[in-house]
């Protein structure tokens, strides 16, 4: 994993800053705005994947980057929903006894405590492996990809230090974005826009690790495509 790269790629794009300022304007668009930058940053990593990293992906397909976010969060959605379904029946039994007599109350409590520790932990382990799924939605272009349960874990396993790495840099990337507040609040939007540019980056290494690079979608970018360095 190149992270040094990850890092510095952005910024050799002569047009780096129009497309970031594009993109942190898109994030002011409720849903919509949000899916399609989703979908920007899944080109970034798709590409990368592929072997080139530079230029960046233009702002050309609005309309095929929502589609990518909108795959993406609902792969995420569906392997959250077991989580759902767990805070929801830890927390009847709070509800159905809250009037009862102190004993029962106690152990409705705790069993919704451990109702929610327990989907916590699912939580935890959903974030982890994360990259994975969306790399499987985004490479294979097959939807039920991203729940091949046994494959995502094995994956996962095998590549436990970059998956460590990808997401020990996703938290000092977040953290590093709030600088933007010193520009104001809304320099937030930009820094976390290029924050997650960089991340992707790391997306695409990971992809290319787990050998779900395919041939390259020409309408992935536009212009002359280079090849970018090794990872």
């Amino acid at each position: 994993m190149d992270i040094g790269r990850s890092i510095q790629y952005v910024f050799q794009d002569p047009n780096w800053i129009k497309k970031v300022l594009i993109g942190g304007l898109l994030t002011l668009i409720p849903f919509f705005g949000t899916l399609i930058v989703v979908g920007y940053w899944i080109r970034i990593a798709t590409n990368v994947a592929n072997g080139f990293d530079l230029p960046l992906p233009e702002w050309n397909d609005f309309g095929g980057d929502f589609i990518r976010g909108i795959k993406a969060a609902a792969a995420i959605f569906v392997w959250a929903i077991p989580l759902v379904i767990l805070a929801g029946c830890g927390a009847i039994p709070s509800i159905a006894l809250s009037g009862s007599n102190n004993a029962a109350s106690s152990l409705a409590g705790l069993f919704t405590f451990g109702a929610f520790a327990f989907g916590f932990l699912l939580w935890i382990i959903v974030a982890f492996i994360s990259p994975i799924i969306i790399g499987r939605v985004a490479m294979s272009n097959s939807f039920s990809s991203a729940f091949q349960v046994r494959e995502v874990f094995i994956e996962a396993r095998e590549n436990l230090v970059p998956l460590l790495l990808t997401v020990a840099m996703a938290y000092a990337l977040g953290i590093a974005a709030y600088f933007g507040i010193i520009l104001c609040v809304v320099g937030y939007l930009f820094t976390s826009f290029l924050a997650y540019m960089m991340l992707s980056h790391l997306y695409g290494q990971l992809w290319r690790r787990l050998g779900t690079a395919g041939a390259v979608d020409p309408g992935m970018n536009s212009g002359t495509i280079s090849a970018g360095p090794g990872f």
